[in-house]
């Protein structure tokens, strides 16, 4: 399911992430989504943009949970864009446990991020520059 319009983070499930049932607490899965939502967005957006100018607004968030992560488990997180519209896009989120018993998707999810001028304090059109590559890295 790797792609190379997809951007993947490896991630380590921490002690803390952990709860009372031995597996990752549900609100850990929105932090690991982050994690690969901001590697993916270093794709387009360059290290120096002003955020206090022009940005994003994270509008609204999913998460399905397929299967439990547990302490021990490998897993990475993969985002990548499955909409773009006027003045958002969506991110979508898998999170893979890449090896022991059970191999496979543990989590999927999406986002909705909404571009916002900070100055204004008004949504605005996708920048040019940003919907240019995210229109090239779409995937259903």
């Amino acid at each position: 399911m790797l792609n190379e319009r997809s951007t993947t983070v490896p991630i380590q499930v921490r002690f803390a992430d952990v709860d009372m049932a031995h597996h990752v607490h549900n609100g850990v899965y929105l932090h690991w989504f982050e994690l690969a939502r901001m590697r993916f967005l270093e794709r387009f957006i360059p290290k120096d943009h002003d955020w206090k100018a022009q940005g994003l607004i994270l509008a609204r968030n999913e998460v399905d949970y397929k299967m439990p992560v547990r302490l021990n488990d490998t897993i990475e997180a993969e985002a990548w864009c499955s909409a773009v519209r006027n003045k958002s896009f969506d991110l979508s989120y898998r999170i893979h446990r890449t090896g022991g018993k059970s191999p496979g998707i543990c989590a999927v999810g999406r986002s909705v991020m909404v571009c916002f001028d900070y100055t204004t304090e008004r949504t605005i059109a996708v920048p040019a520059p940003w919907r240019e590559v995210l229109s090239t890295l779409v995937l259903s």
